[in-house]
């Protein structure tokens, strides 16, 4: 049959036609999927290192949060701590007041029992007179003049602790001091001291603050094992890989050879240079560097194509890399590619028995696979391939969707756990640590958004304005954590007391401030009566099992919206009635 002219250059033209057409998609469809595929895989390892540091940075924020909670509690627990000896103290002064003799030895009881109290394993209590002179002190002779004793950059110690509790009552100071049975280097101290006039003498406690900076190194390591474990199931390519490390050393690496590691004389093979000084210099450069190593299964063979992105983290002071084989970034485009000339040889070899349909129906996958590439490569990673045959093409489009899917998961994995950590560092900003009632920034957010809303809808809208009566003289009476007691109180009455759409903030110090929707004047000021009938029935107890009786001024005002541009002209008229009400003599609604 092949003696037929007509058939011979109808087999000549489709052989003709199918081998330019094969030869065009070689060398333009698939540099082009090969070009697609590369990016995707760079941006890939791009996007998973922008995650990294993300993580990186968060984890620096948890640190920095979490070192200024314990300094807090530290000096809570020193106050609190103290204020248990000065109350025993006062009732020991108390009970031998009256007779001298019996005071004075009522006092060295005391002081020798001070001498004796410890806690937290090293931590102890100490006393000295005005003159400065140590009268209890578990590591120091009894009667040693403590004047001319200085820490290591010369400054007075106990003349400074002297001061800060004779001129405030109270107070903290920093200094440098060894820590008892040890022969190491004096370490920084923050003590609390507290002035007891009635024997005129100074009682005195602290802490070491490298105890402070061993609980942040412990919260370090354990943010540090989440960080190792994310990173060592995130893959880049085949083999490669995201690390960390500072300017001391490699802090998470793959290889336990060079994990926790100096490295810095690790020499680059390739330009003769040291590795770490390339990722430093690339890292406040171009951000890329390209070098010679070695793979895990050719140690030693510095020959192969490495490139690495790398980002600085200045808030943690770390580098974070993203590293990977040029040729593994490429091992899925030459897949492809060599799959289609595989594909486009047996195509040639049956062009005698296919029709143009066929010819036609072969290539139409690998353009839209071509053009999948492309929408994933733009960032649309929901999209796959629409290819469904049982052939080569099939294989290749089962392969480019499962790499799909495998990228996807790594995208979501981390955006799941950056949301996580980002909804809970916005809890803690737009909440009052105190009373944990929304703080002021979360008002200045939402009050303009609600006074809009109440506006669009023509709907009443009131402000209560509530301040404690004469809270400074309850904190000059009672003591500032008393004085917090006070305003925790209160912050628990108004949550109990608002209606459940009503919305409370910590407006500042002793100041709250509520939004009330759908409240005309009336509602608010019958709120606000309430709100103020509870509290006068309401007392709050000391440390020293004191009663305290608390009182509120409380201003309320409503929108109007025929006056009232913005929020901010309502709260000026709350706050003004407020301090009418302080005018009126206190204990008092007052509405504007």
């Amino acid at each position: 049959m092949f003696r037929s002219k007509i058939l011979r250059k109808f087999l000549a033209l489709i052989s003709s036609v199918l081998l330019i057409y094969t030869a065009v998609t070689l060398f333009i469809a698939v540099p082009k999927i090969d070009d697609t595929i590369k990016t995707l895989e760079e941006q890939n390892a791009k996007l998973v290192l922008e995650k990294v540091v993300l993580l990186t940075e968060n984890v620096g924020k948890d640190l920095a949060q979490f070192k200024e909670e314990a300094l807090a509690w530290h000096k809570r627990e020193l106050i609190n701590l103290t204020s248990v000896v000065t109350s025993m103290l006062e009732h020991v002064y108390q009970g031998a007041k009256i007779d001298f003799s019996r005071s004075q030895r009522c006092r060295k009881t005391f002081l020798d029992l001070i001498s004796t109290i410890r806690y937290d394993q090293n931590n102890y209590f100490f006393a000295f007179d005005y003159n400065c002179t140590m009268l209890a002190h578990p590591y120091i002779a009894k009667g040693s003049d403590m004047r001319d004793v200085t820490d290591i950059k010369g400054d007075p110690i106990v003349p400074r602790l002297l001061q800060v509790a004779r001129s405030d009552g109270e107070g903290f100071t920093h200094y440098w001091w060894q820590r008892p049975g040890e022969n190491s280097n004096p370490v920084e101290k923050l003590s609390y001291s507290k002035d007891f006039p009635q024997w005129q003498f100074v009682i005195t406690t602290g802490v070491y603050l490298d105890d402070i900076e061993k609980e942040v190194a412990n919260r370090k390591k354990a943010l540090f094992h989440m960080l190792r474990k994310i990173m060592h199931d995130t893959k880049i390519g085949k083999t490669g890989y995201i690390y960390i490390f500072d300017s001391h050393k490699m802090i998470i690496h793959p290889n336990s050879n060079i994990d926790g590691k100096n490295f810095k004389k690790l020499i680059n093979p390739g330009k003769g240079t040291y590795i770490y000084d390339d990722l430093v210099k690339a890292a406040h450069g171009s951000g890329v560097l390209r070098y010679k190593w070695d793979k895990p299964t050719d140690k030693g063979h510095y020959v192969y194509d490495k490139i690495s992105w790398i980002r600085y983290v200045p808030s943690m002071d770390l580098y974070v890399v993203s590293s990977a084989y040029t040729d593994e970034l490429e091992s899925v485009s030459r897949s492809i590619h060599n799959q289609l000339l595989y594909l486009g040889i047996g195509v040639l070899l049956l062009t005698l028995l296919l029709s143009v349909m066929l010819l036609r129906y072969l290539l139409r996958p690998v353009e839209k696979l071509t053009h999948t590439a492309s929408l994933i490569a733009e960032g649309n990673y929901r999209i796959r391939a629409p290819v469904d045959t049982h052939d080569e093409i099939g294989t290749l489009a089962k392969n480019f969707n499962t790499m799909v899917d495998r990228l996807e998961e790594q995208i979501r994995t981390l955006d799941l756990k950056v949301k996580e950590k980002t909804e809970a560092l916005q809890e803690l900003a737009i909440t009052d640590p105190l009373t944990k009632l929304f703080n002021r920034r979360y008002f200045a957010e939402v009050a303009p958004q609600m006074f809009s809303l109440a506006k669009r809808e023509s709907e009443p809208f009131s402000i209560l304005m509530l301040d404690i009566d004469r809270f400074k003289t309850i904190n000059d009476t009672y003591g500032h954590l008393n004085g917090d007691r006070v305003i925790e109180a209160l912050a628990d009455i108004v949550r109990s007391v608002k209606r459940e759409s009503d919305i409370a903030f910590r407006y500042g110090g002793e100041e709250f401030i509520l939004l009330l929707p759908k409240t005309p004047l009336s509602g608010a000021v019958e709120l606000a009566q309430r709100i103020r009938k509870t509290i006068e029935s309401h007392s709050v107890a000391s440390d020293n099992d004191e009663t305290i009786q608390f009182r509120v001024s409380i201003g309320a005002s409503e929108v109007d919206y025929q006056k009232d541009s913005n929020i901010e002209v309502v709260v000026k008229r709350a706050d003004d009635a407020m301090y009418r009400a302080k005018k009126e003599g206190r204990n008092r609604v007052c509405a504007l």
